[in-house]
């Protein structure tokens, strides 16, 4: 398998894992209550957690549509993906460390569990995407007189 292939099953499977959060970018608020009472009892949910949690799954859906649109056209998307991977890469880090800096030991239950795999996911994603794409042949630059 050849870098660039290796970039297209990449994005394609980002695509696919984060396509279905648009499900819940639009399920009933009922819904919403009850599964993040079952990650977190007694979280009270206002404005402020609703729109997160939406705007959330939904970018979650917007780019894993980017990415099945990018997957079918690696060398023009190049650039791209270069921001995807690198922003990604950099993001998850800083999640991380935010996460583990910000949430005492004894309250990493639920819901700091689920963010830590999201975090943690994304940083092993933007990593070989980063890795994938400084293998994919770039093309050369004609010297023409």
């Amino acid at each position: 398998m050849t870098a660039e292939s290796g970039l297209k099953w990449l994005l394609r499977f980002i695509g696919l894992t984060t396509i279905p959060a648009f499900v819940a970018g639009i399920m009933p608020q009922s819904w919403l209550v009850f599964l993040i009472h079952k990650v977190e009892p007694g979280m009270p949910i206002g404005i402020l957690v609703t729109y997160l949690a939406r705007v959330l799954m939904l970018m979650y859906a917007f780019v894993g549509l980017q990415c099945f649109i990018i997957a079918a056209d690696i060398k023009r998307y190049l650039p791209l993906i270069w921001v995807l991977g690198v922003g990604t890469v950099v993001a998850a880090a800083i999640g991380l460390v935010a996460l583990f800096a910000g949430v005492a030991p004894d309250h990493r239950t639920g819901l700091f569990w689920i963010v830590f795999g999201d975090f943690t996911e994304g940083l092993i994603q933007g990593v070989l995407l980063v890795v994938l794409l400084s293998r994919v042949a770039r093309p050369r630059c004609s010297s023409g007189a």
